[in-house]
């Protein structure tokens, strides 16, 4: 049964592909903003600031470059790659972004020391704790996502 996290989760990926293929070609390069953040973090340059930036600071920068037209559709896949991107990357926030614990040599997510309705809220969620499971495992995401040093104590 999805969740309360879930469908914020989902939305936002819904969001963002709706929006990259309306926006076509701004969005596009604001998902190269977020593959060039996910680069940049592996340097130590994370956060939500540095994401925040680059993804707008690519956006503007599609909007300035004198670029050829392109088709409405080849525009539209373009700009629902990077909104995908965006959408997906926000998704993975999202469900990721709650606080985990370290208990006898594993990992506890979410923490038990969460309020009840968001401790189910994340805990019966299908999706949060593979979510989990799948950036903690890749460096490139648990950097960018920033996930090592922020469990409670």
């Amino acid at each position: 049964m999805l969740t309360w996290v879930d469908l914020l989760a989902l939305w936002s990926l819904a969001l963002g592909v709706a929006l990259g293929y309306r926006a076509g070609l701004p969005l596009a390069f604001a998902g190269l903003g977020g593959v060039l953040y996910l680069l940049l973090a592996q340097l130590g340059l994370s956060g939500v600031g540095w994401g925040l930036g680059l993804g707008l600071l690519a956006g503007v920068l599609a909007k300035s470059l004198p670029l050829p037209p392109l088709s409405r559709g080849l525009e539209g896949l373009l700009g629902l790659l990077g909104g995908g991107l965006l959408g997906l990357f926000l998704a993975l926030a999202l469900w990721t972004g709650f606080p985990w614990e370290a208990v006898g040599g594993g990992l506890r997510y979410p923490s038990v020391n969460l309020p009840t309705p968001i401790y189910q809220g994340v805990a019966q969620s299908p999706f949060a704790r593979e979510a989990f499971l799948l950036a903690w495992k890749s460096p490139w995401l648990r950097k960018a996502l920033a996930l090592e040093g922020k469990h409670p104590r």
